[in-house]
């Protein structure tokens, strides 16, 4: 079919231009493509610009189309010499999606005075709304999602789990993914038939490896879906993993002698008010209360204003280690603020512990 319209899409070329070489007009283009539009444009345009060639007056009797979904308008006036005028060709986009080729033929004032012109483009057919289920809430371009992402809000550093998104193809035509980029290695996604026909869904099936991540905590990734929508072919969805150690192996003995983190003063820690600006510390203190080594996993604060130092992982039964939480107020708004520093640790109790740091930041 392409190769088809291409060949038409030639003849009309050799035709136009070889009566532009005898109708004593120069025009600036014989053919215009409005490349991708969309059928609620409702309406495109474009002007073809012309010069009298010759050496007598001219002007335009009537243009001609080869479909009334295209409007003309032109110059009026006649035409001098070496002066110039114009054609305008008006696309009607509305009911008329996909390719689409038409023609013009401007007549003159002489006999066998003519120039013919041609436009073509593609209409992207409207989306239809209506046809989208409500429980798809996301529109992303031309597909609707029940959701853009995938949640593991525990996912046990030993294990795999599985969430599932759904698309919904409410344009008026297929659409494809072709391909998947960056994508986390952690991160597995099984997109089944990936042809997502009119008025129908396709599931993802995204699988996390808590296994492959590396470290304990929160993490957030992104995954590309490159599609052939011509409303957008990249389509993004985002993972969200917070990866707990798994104690779910320990034998009740085990249990009995685990290491048991304390925190010192508490869990919300009131810094007092501080000028903007100003670069302070506090320290906590963490100690095991159990009959076990503790290891500190890791210590992740929610906001890049906040550092920490911290001597040693491992502590003891009866050991204590500071933690010297240090406050960088550069940058941060006058007003009261609440912060949050995570301590992830191999406590099958209390593995993942979070401290509330609130902190008033003043002229």
């Amino acid at each position: 079919m392409r190769k088809l319209t291409l060949l038409l899409l030639l003849t009309g070329l050799l035709k136009t231009a070889s009566a532009q070489m005898n109708t004593g007009v120069k025009f600036n283009t014989l053919v215009h493509n409005f490349g991708n539009v969309k059928e609620e444009s409702e309406k495109v345009s474009t002007i073809f610009s012309f010069r009298n060639i010759s050496d007598k007056p001219i002007f335009i009797v009537k243009v001609e189309t080869s479909c009334g979904c295209t409007t003309p308008e032109y110059t009026k006036d006649t035409i001098m010499p070496g002066d110039t005028g114009f054609v305008k060709a008006i696309f009607e986009t509305r009911g008329r999606q996909g390719d689409f080729h038409k023609n013009l033929f401007v007549h003159f004032n002489k006999e066998n005075f003519y120039q013919s012109l041609m436009i073509s483009g593609y209409v992207i057919p409207e989306a239809n709304m209506a046809n989208k289920p409500r429980n798809y809430s996301t529109t992303y371009s031309n597909l609707a999602f029940n959701s853009t992402i995938a949640e593991f809000p525990n996912l046990p550093n030993t294990k795999k789990q599985v969430y599932k998104i759904k698309a919904f193809n409410y344009m008026g035509y297929p659409i494809r993914i072709y391909e998947v980029s960056e994508k986390p290695d952690f991160i597995s996604i099984d997109l089944g038939d990936s042809l997502i026909d009119v008025n129908d869904s396709i599931v993802f099936t995204i699988e996390a490896d808590g296994s492959k991540v590396g470290d304990l905590g929160e993490f957030r990734k992104r995954i590309a879906l490159l599609t052939d929508d011509q409303g957008g072919s990249l389509k993004f969805l985002h993972v969200y993993v917070n990866v707990k150690e798994d104690f779910s192996m320990l034998s009740k003995k085990e249990l009995k002698n685990a290491p048991v983190l304390h925190i010192a003063p508490g869990l919300a820690i009131d810094m007092g008010s501080h000028t903007a600006g100003e670069k302070f510390s506090y320290v906590v203190t963490l100690s095991n209360k159990g009959k076990s080594p503790l290891n500190i996993r890791s210590v992740l604060p929610n906001c890049s204003c906040i550092s920490f130092k911290l001597p040693k992982n491992v502590l003891q039964p009866g050991e204590t280690a500071q933690l010297i939480l240090t406050v960088d107020t550069v940058n941060q708004t006058i007003a009261t603020h609440t912060k949050y520093v995570t301590v992830y640790t191999n406590d099958p109790a209390n593995p993942e512990i979070r401290l509330r740091i609130n902190i008033n930041i003043t002229n």
